[in-house]
């Protein structure tokens, strides 16, 4: 898949609330595969099960998101302790969210250097429902994703 057969540039969906930024993450990528589905209609179909008001994602390893979307009819998968390198690698082939376990955080993932133009330069650019929180912005630096993990990853085709 390229980068051109999704809309790595849709608009960043901001968190309605401080604990749904798993579905306002999902809800993006959603979007930008050209799914309109809001962040409400995420966390409601996540339902109780797999989040809440009290603690956001109730599964760090990204297999609730999964879940979500295998009933939605949408092949996905999830590397509970995804690695940098293959985080940088797979950004802008697809849609994807990554959950990083210190952070307490996710995120869209837009664009990967290595998926832009073949070099990689350890950073990639997000689609961050929280701008700002723990100082990460619309990208993130592979020493952040260092000290703000171990990180999940979800990524589904287009």
């Amino acid at each position: 898949m390229a980068a051109g057969d999704w809309n790595w540039r849709y608009p960043v969906e901001l968190q309605d609330v401080p604990w749904d930024c798993a579905a306002a993450s999902l809800a993006w990528a959603l979007n930008a595969m050209g799914l309109p589905i809001t962040e409400a209609e995420v966390v409601a179909g996540l339902g109780p099960a797999r989040i809440s008001p009290t603690y956001g994602l109730l599964d760090a390893s990204g297999a609730g998101l999964v879940g979500y979307l295998a009933e939605l009819g949408i092949p996905a998968q999830n590397d509970a302790d995804a690695t940098w390198q293959e985080v940088e690698t797979a950004a802008g082939f697809q849609p994807m969210v990554i959950g990083g376990r210190q952070w307490c955080h996710w995120s869209g993932v837009r664009m990967g250097s290595t998926c832009f133009d073949g070099t990689a330069r350890n950073v990639v650019l997000l689609a961050n429902p929280a701008p700002g929180w723990l100082g990460v912005q619309q990208y993130m630096l592979e020493t952040d994703f260092r000290t703000l993990g171990p990180f999940s990853a979800v990524w589904f085709p287009v």
